[in-house]
């Protein structure tokens, strides 16, 4: 591995202490928190002010990040391509869990799958990529459903579930059902599925789903993680744990702040 520049790096320490920082701070704490004395800290500190990196309250005397600091946030974003963002995370996480992973996406009739990442076992039935995904039935939908634009998910639900032939009162009554679903949902950050359903109805017994979203920066609801692995497994805790982890990281990437 080539040899850095160690001024840099060092730099880059105390550049990541203020960033990580929810308040300003001192140039006591900044020098603690970067492990440096107070003294080689206070000459970064003054040519990352020169910069525009950090600026220092004159009133305060305490440090944060300057415009042009968040002139590159904002030019990174610009340069984010989040299908490439989330479509990464994807296969990602199918590393850590050798389970199938879709990445769904809506599109102007609905939920629609627009890739995949195929563990080692394959399963009874192929979930294609452009294939449709269920918003009654499927952890994937019900993530749509608590997240995405709510009018258009909502009538969209609406045209599904009328044209399952279920009687006005069965279908207010489903509806009711995932309103509450939803709102649980919003809560935890997390949709659940067993036994998984496909588009056309059938179900596959045997095997679970686990769903979460992906953010941008406008905190719009853009793609959905959803893991399918066997309902049997010893591992549910943890692949619930890695599907939230690895959705919150790609919306994170995207600058989506997933605290909101």
């Amino acid at each position: 591995m080539a040899k850095g520049i160690q001024s840099i790096l060092l730099g880059f320490r105390l550049l990541e202490a203020i960033a990580e920082a929810d308040v300003p701070l001192s140039l006591k704490a900044i020098a603690a928190l970067s492990g440096m004395s107070p003294s080689k800290a206070r000459m970064y500190l003054i040519s990352f002010i020169e910069t525009g990196l950090v600026v220092q309250n004159p009133d305060s005397a305490l440090y944060t990040l300057g415009p042009y600091a968040l002139r590159l946030g904002t030019r990174a974003l610009q340069r984010m391509d989040l299908m490439e963002v989330a479509t990464a995370t994807m296969h990602s996480l199918q590393k850590q869990t050798d389970a199938l992973v879709l990445l769904c996406a809506w599109d102007t009739s609905g939920v629609m799958v627009v890739a995949r990442s195929e563990g080692s076992k394959p399963l009874p039935l192929q979930f294609q990529i452009g294939g449709k995904t269920s918003l009654a039935s499927t952890a994937t939908g019900h993530i749509f459903l608590a997240f995405g634009l709510q009018e258009q998910t909502w009538l969209r639900l609406a045209e599904e579930l009328s044209a399952t032939g279920l009687s006005r009162t069965d279908q207010k009554k489903q509806l009711r059902t995932l309103e509450a679903l939803a709102a649980t949902i919003r809560k935890e950050g997390i949709a659940e599925a067993d036994p998984i359903t496909y588009s056309s109805g059938v179900s596959l017994t045997g095997y679970a789903a686990i769903a979460a979203p992906v953010f941008d920066a406008g905190q719009r609801l853009r793609y959905v993680l959803t893991l399918v692995y066997q309902s049997n497994s010893k591992r549910k805790e943890e692949l619930a744990r890695l599907t939230r982890q690895a959705a919150d990281q790609a919306s994170q990437l995207a600058g989506a702040d997933i605290s909101a």
